[in-house]
């Protein structure tokens, strides 16, 4: 089973989704651009994959959100 960074399960077999995962978890923690589109790509690799959020409203997360450790998925 693939795992995000800290070790925690994810509900894809795909390396490809887990890459483009990893990759948006980062920017939007990190508050750099792109997390939307690698969120989109995780999807596209596995449809299956959970989406982080209802379309659009990713948007809406802000960094005090991120400074509590709500994760991605």
């Amino acid at each position: 089973m693939l795992t995000d960074w800290y070790e925690l399960p994810l509900s894809t077999a795909s390396s490809a989704a887990r890459g483009a995962y990893i990759q948006g978890c980062a920017a939007k923690l990190t508050m750099y651009p792109g997390a939307i589109e690698e969120f989109d790509r995780a999807i596209a690799a596995d449809p299956a994959l959970p989406s982080p959020m209802p379309p659009g409203r990713m948007c809406c997360w802000n960094a005090a959100a991120s400074r509590i450790g709500l994760n991605c998925l």
